[in-house]
């Protein structure tokens, strides 16, 4: 097998170097695909050649082959039993982050902890929340239809990634000027948390938006994915917040909410996130959360199958061009992958003048 492995990795490099088509999100294979050692490796060195454009998995390197190849063929079996249950409500696939173990995903692309004393603080804004928003909010609601949503981007700091997401919707909101947020200042000067340890994004919110403000994309060095020292030596026009509101753990105010502002939430990352292609996911999961995500909306499929949009934060090839669907209203008051137990959203000034269009939004059909 080894020399098999040493004649394919000259395969691959040879394959990836002519090859001249844009990557693919993921890479389709069948049962046959699945038949054998020699087939398997076959469909790793195509799915190599599609995926490397767009690879980042920092255990992608040749001298590692034979374990990406292990853990790659464990996701392609996982893949296959899991598309053939019945009645399932979404589909996996062989994505990017396929040649990764659960535990290396975790370890790399995952990292929000959960502001304890945030938490026991969301029940007390129940009151505020429901003067704000009394009466009914509409049955789908899609911020990135209303212009309140940037392109989904790809981290390793999710925390901060969600903590801009929610900075970006609330200016948005209140200014009518979508402006693209940078995630490297936030992680190298908010202190909200690191690249290697994780962080929080209520501090970003609750303190950092509203005391220093947080630099335009470009006017800050681009994201690095590693801590370095604060650079904002250079005055520059800064988005600040006015306060920051925490949601009661419950998916009936995270709706509230939701049609208020992008919510930043916390769900636990599985094997079947990690591997997510399309629908609405429905698990398995716990909660015992560990990566953070934006809200952007929510809606209902002609199945009548009720679901949250969130934006993520792993690149545009994950789900929908980095969007996925989660479903909503489960039996769990925790809602599915924990999603309804910390979610914190941005207020800023003219936030609350804000006129809601009286027709619903049409919710994409992706």
């Amino acid at each position: 097998m080894k020399k098999a492995l040493v004649v394919g990795v000259l395969a691959v490099l040879m394959a990836t170097a002519m090859a001249a088509s844009a990557p693919q999100p993921h890479v389709p294979f069948t049962d046959e695909d699945l038949g054998s050692e020699e087939s398997m490796w076959s469909l790793y060195q195509r799915w190599r050649g599609a995926m490397l454009p767009v690879h980042t998995s920092s255990s992608s390197h040749l001298g590692d082959m034979e374990s990406r190849f292990e853990a790659f063929k464990a996701n392609a079996r996982y893949v296959s039993e899991f598309n053939k249950k019945e009645d399932m409500t979404y589909k996996l696939g062989l994505n990017k982050f396929a040649d990764m173990t659960l535990e290396e995903f975790v370890a790399k692309y995952t990292g929000t902890k959960v502001d304890a004393a945030a938490m026991a603080r969301a029940p007390e804004a129940e009151e505020e929340l429901e003067l704000e928003l009394a009466g009914d909010v509409p049955a789908s609601w899609d911020w990135r239809q209303h212009g309140a949503v940037t392109p989904a981007r790809e981290q390793e700091s999710c925390w901060a990634f969600s903590a801009v997401g929610a900075v970006e919707g609330a200016n948005a909101i209140a200014t009518g000027k979508l402006v693209t947020l940078s995630e490297q200042q936030v992680l190298d000067c908010s202190g909200g948390g690191d690249c290697i340890g994780g962080g929080s994004y209520s501090p970003v919110l609750h303190g950092y938006a509203v005391k220093q403000g947080i630099s335009p994309a470009g006017s800050y060095p681009p994201y690095e994915a590693k801590d370095r020292a604060c650079r904002r030596n250079t005055p520059v026009a800064v988005v600040k917040m006015d306060g920051a509101v925490d949601v009661p753990a419950s998916e009936a105010a995270l709706k509230r909410s939701v049609y208020r502002a992008p919510v930043a939430v916390s769900i636990e990352a599985t094997q079947s996130l990690q591997l997510y292609k399309e629908g609405v996911y429905s698990g398995p999961c716990g909660t015992t959360v560990n990566h953070g995500v934006l809200v952007v909306g929510y809606g209902v499929t002609r199945d009548n199958i009720k679901y949250w949009i969130i934006k993520n934060s792993w690149g545009k090839d994950w789900g929908n061009n980095g969007f996925g669907r989660m479903k909503r209203d489960v039996i769990a008051k925790e809602g599915l992958c924990g999603i309804a137990m910390y979610g914190v959203y941005s207020v800023k000034n003219g936030h609350k003048n804000w006129s809601y269009p009286a027709t619903p939004a049409v919710v994409a059909s992706y």
